[in-house]
């Protein structure tokens, strides 16, 4: 009896470097799955914060269309358009005439100033 306990058992053993594989395989799908649901989460994150900040600003635009509803309307006389001006005159001061200085020649292919 204990010799076919000990063959069965045998025969259901996996080799260990598929064992090892497999194991692997599981904990990579693991941390990939894991990061997923990060990912996932972070983005319900952010369309909740968006969501937040978009019911915010419906209801400050409700609250100023509310102000401006209450606020009687008042008109003001046109106002008289200002007259053209025609354009002035600068005064800008005389330049000074130029002096003739020596010419500038190159030394050896350097450049003098």
């Amino acid at each position: 009896m204990m010799e076919s306990l000990t063959t069965q058992a045998a025969a259901q053993l996996v080799p260990a470097s598929y064992a090892e594989k497999a194991m692997a395989s599981l904990m990579q799908l693991h941390s990939e799955l894991m990061d997923e649901k990060e990912r996932r989460v972070e983005l319900f994150r952010k369309l909740m914060e968006r969501e937040q900040s978009l019911a915010e600003l419906k209801m400050y635009v409700k609250m100023l269309e509310e102000k401006v509803s209450a606020r009687p309307m008042v008109t003001t006389p046109a106002e008289p358009q200002p007259t053209p001006q025609p354009p002035r005159q600068v005064r800008t001061a005389p330049v000074p005439p130029r002096i003739p200085s020596a010419p500038r020649t190159r030394l050896d292919g350097w450049k003098t100033w």
